[in-house]
C-alpha cells in the first residue's frame, strides 16, 4: 500500500475508563481524525476508529484524500503512550506510516494504515449513534448528519451561500436478498438537493453494498454499458467509501434512485398528486401509510392471478389516472409487503414504484394496460382480443435493448424481479422497458443451475430461457415454469430481429468496450478501496493486503474474461429464435404438477371464502 504523506490528521485514543485499557485489547478504541488540533470525538465528522482483524492486528482504513505522514496525537488515557517505542507528547505531530505499534497499559497493539484512492467518501452520524434500530427493521428511518467529500476532499454538500449543509433527513435499509447479508445496503435522503460526485442534483440516493460480488464491479459495468448503449434513464453511479458513526463500513456504490423526476425517469409524478389530494382532505401532517387498503393485499396476494391492490385516495377533481407509472416485476413471496400492485393472468406479480400509493382508478388503468400487452405478446398472432398488437402497446426498441443488455449481463433476475417498466399516459402513453437495475449476481456470479440453465457458462443463452419463480401458499417451493415476458417475446421473429438490430447498432460496441479497457480503468479506480473492503469483510479469509490485492486482481480478470467470451458468443448467435434445450426431468415435473394441483385448490378456497386479506 502506498506511503501516505503531508496533511495533518489527529489521532485520539478514546475509552470510557482506565480500567478498560487494562482488561482486554478487544475493549480498546482508537480514533483518527483529519485536520485540526482539537480532541476528536465519535460525533465529529471525518472520524475513523481502528478495527481489529481476526489475526489480532488493528487497521485504520483511511479515505482517499487523507494523508498520514503527519499526525497530531491526543491520548485520552492516563499514563504513557508510545508510538513505535517512543513516548508521544500530546499535540505534537508524528508520522504514523503504513504500520507500527502503540504501547499503553503494558500491552502492544500492532496497527496498519490502509488508504483508499481516487474515489469519494461519505461520513454519516446517526442521531442515536447506532444502526441497531435500522438493522432490526429496514423500514425504520433515522435522521443524522452527513459529510460527503470527493477524492480530493472537496465538500459535495454546499448550499447556495457555500456553507456546508450536513442534514441527513433519513437513512434506512433497502433491498431484499441483499438486506439479509452481513454488509447492508441503505437508502439516503438528504436535507436538500445536491450534485454529488458529478451526478445530477437530488435528495434521494442509494448505497449499494455489492457484498456478493468480489469485484465490486458488476453493477457499475452493467450501468456503464447500458448508458453507453443509450438505454434511457440509466442510474448514475459513483464508488465511495462509507463511514457510519466512526466505523468504516466498506466500499459502496452510490447510485441515483429509480423515481419519477425530470432527471431520473421523466414521467409525471402521480404520487405527488395523490399526496396533495390527501393533504387537502386531512391536513399537512397526514401520513400516507395510514390510508386504508383496497383490492387483494393479503399474505397470499402475490399468488392470486388477475388481481390488484391499491390505497383509498379521497375523491377529488385532482384525482386522475393520467400521468406517469413506474412498474417493477417482483417475486410472489415479496409482493404482499408492497403497497400497490397487480398480478397478471400469467402469474407475474408487478408492484408499483410510482405511484407507490396508487388509487383504485390508477390501478385499474395500469393493470388493464399491462394485461393487454401481456396477452398480445403471448398470443401467436401478437395481438390481444381487442386486436391490439404488442408492438403498438410497447416501445419494442427499448424492450429489445433491455433484453440484449440483460442477456449480455447473463442476469438471473431479468424478467423475474428488479425488472422495471415505465409509461406516461399524459405523453405517448405506451410501455417502455427500463431503467436497468441490480446486477450483483450477473456475469456468471450465480454459480448454480436454474431451470437447467447454467448461469456460470458465458456461452449459453440464459435470459431468453428463464422462467418465473413462483412459490406456493405452503411456502417457498418453486412449482411453476411459466415463461417470463422476455422468454415470451423471444419466440417472436420480429422481436428477435429487433434485438439483433439494437445489438449491432449500439449494445455490441458498449459491451466490447467494457470487456476491454473500461474494466481495467474501473478496477484500477476502486482497487485500493476494494482491498480495504475485503479485509474488513474477510472476503478471502486473510487480512494480508498484498494477498487480498492479488486475489482481487484474479476475480477482476475472471469477470473480464467472462464478459469478453459472452460478447463473442452473443455476437455470433443473436438474430434467430432459440429452441430451449433445457427440460425438467420427469420426476421433478410430476412432483411440481402434484404440488401445483394442491396449490391451485388452496387458491380457489382462498378466493371462494374471501380469505384474500385475512
Amino acid at each position: 500500500m502506498k506511503k501516505l504523506m503531508s496533511v495533518i490528521l489527529a489521532l485520539v485514543i478514546a475509552l470510557s475508563c482506565a480500567a478498560m485499557f487494562a482488561s482486554s485489547a478487544a475493549t480498546q478504541e482508537l480514533w483518527i481524525r483529519f485536520g485540526g488540533d482539537d480532541v476528536a470525538d465519535a460525533k465529529s465528522d471525518k472520524v475513523v476508529s481502528w478495527w481489529k482483524a481476526e489475526n489480532g492486528e488493528y487497521f485504520f482504513f483511511v479515505p482517499s484524500y487523507w494523508d498520514a505522514s503527519e499526525l497530531r496525537l491526543f491520548p485520552s488515557v492516563e499514563g504513557e503512550v508510545k508510538l513505535n517505542g517512543t513516548a508521544i507528547t500530546a499535540g505534537e505531530a508524528y508520522d504514523l506510516g503504513e504500520s507500527g505499534a502503540f504501547t499503553f497499559a503494558g500491552k502492544d497493539y500492532k496497527y496498519n494504515v490502509l488508504s483508499s484512492s481516487g474515489i469519494g467518501t461519505i461520513f454519516i452520524q446517526t442521531e442515536s449513534g447506532s444502526l441497531d434500530a435500522i438493522h432490526a427493521d429496514k423500514s425504520h428511518a433515522e435522521k443524522g448528519n452527513i459529510y460527503i467529500y470527493n477524492e480530493k476532499g472537496k465538500c459535495q454538500t454546499l448550499d447556495d451561500d457555500k456553507n456546508e449543509d450536513n442534514e441527513l433527513a433519513s437513512i434506512k435499509g433497502r433491498g431484499n436478498a441483499t438486506w439479509q447479508l452481513p454488509k447492508r445496503p441503505y437508502n439516503l435522503k438528504l436535507g436538500s438537493k445536491y450534485k454529488i460526485f458529478g451526478m445530477q442534483k437530488s435528495k434521494k440516493w442509494s448505497l449499494i453494498a455489492n457484498y456478493d460480488d468480489e469485484t465490486l464491479m458488476r453493477n457499475s459495468v452493467a450501468f456503464g454499458a447500458a448508458k453507453d448503449s443509450g438505454m434511457a434513464y440509466t442510474p448514475e453511479y459513483a464508488p465511495t467509501d462509507l463511514y457510519i458513526n466512526g466505523e468504516y463500513k466498506g466500499s459502496y456504490l452510490l447510485t441515483s434512485r429509480i423515481e419519477a423526476a425530470s432527471k431520473r425517469v421523466d414521467v409525471e409524478n402521480l404520487d405527488d398528486i395523490n399526496e396533495e389530494v390527501c393533504i387537502d382532505k386531512y391536513g399537512e401532517d397526514f401520513d400516507m401509510d395510514t390510508l386504508k387498503r383496497g383490492g387483494v393485499y393479503g399474505r397470499f396476494s402475490g399468488l392470486l392471478e388477475n388481481t390488484y391492490k391499491y390505497v383509498e385516495i379521497p375523491e377529488s377533481e385532482k384525482n386522475t389516472a393520467v400521468g406517469g407509472y413506474i412498474l417493477e416485476m417482483e417475486l410472489g413471496n415479496r409482493y404482499a409487503d408492497e403497497i400497490s400492485g397487480f398480478v397478471t393472468k400469467n402469474s407475474q406479480p408487478i408492484i408499483m414504484k410510482e405511484p407507490e400509493y396508487a388509487s383504485k382508478e390508477q390501478m385499474e388503468f395500469i393493470s388493464d394496460y399491462y394485461q393487454r400487452f401481456e396477452e398480445a405478446a403471448i398470443s401467436e398472432s401478437g395481438k390481444n382480443e381487442k386486436g391490439e398488437a404488442y408492438g403498438e402497446l410497447a416501445d419494442i426498441e427499448s424492450f429489445a435493448k433491455y433484453y440484449a443488455l440483460s442477456e449480455w449481463y447473463d442476469n438471473l433476475d431479468s424478467g423475474l424481479t428488479s425488472t422495471y417498466f415505465y409509461l406516461d399516459s399524459s405523453k405517448d402513453g405506451i410501455l417502455y422497458a427500463g431503467p436497468v437495475w441490480d446486477y450483483d449476481m450477473a456475469f456468471g456470479n450465480f454459480r448454480e443451475k436454474r431451470f437447467g440453465i447454467d448461469f456460470a457458462n458465458p456461452e449459453e443463452f440464459a435470459v431468453c430461457f428463464n422462467r418465473q419463480y413462483r412459490n406456493t401458499v405452503f411456502g417457498k417451493y418453486d412449482i411453476d415454469e411459466k415463461p417470463t415476458i422476455f422468454n415470451i417475446l423471444n419466440q417472436k421473429e420480429d422481436f428477435v430481429a429487433a434485438v439483433k438490430e439494437v445489438w449491432d447498432s449500439s449494445v455490441f460496441e458498449a459491451a466490447s468496450a467494457w470487456s476491454a479497457g473500461s474494466f481495467d480503468d474501473y478496477a484500477a479506480l476502486i482497487k485500493d478501496s476494494a482491498v480495504m473492503d475485503h479485509i474488513l469483510w474477510n472476503t478471502y479469509g486473510t487480512a494480508d493486503a498484498k494477498t487480498v490485492a492479488e486475489k482481487y486482481d484474479g476475480d477482476v480478470a475472471a469477470l473480464r474474461d467472462f464478459a469478453a467470451k459472452r460478447t463473442a458468443f452473443l455476437n455470433a448467435n443473436l438474430g434467430k429464435v432459440q429452441e430451449n434445450p433445457h427440460q425438467t426431468d420427469f420426476f421433478t415435473s410430476i412432483g411440481k404438477k402434484i404440488l401445483k394441483g394442491f396449490n391451485d385448490l388452496f387458491e380457489k378456497i382462498i378466493v371462494t371464502f374471501k380469505l384474500e386479506n385475512k
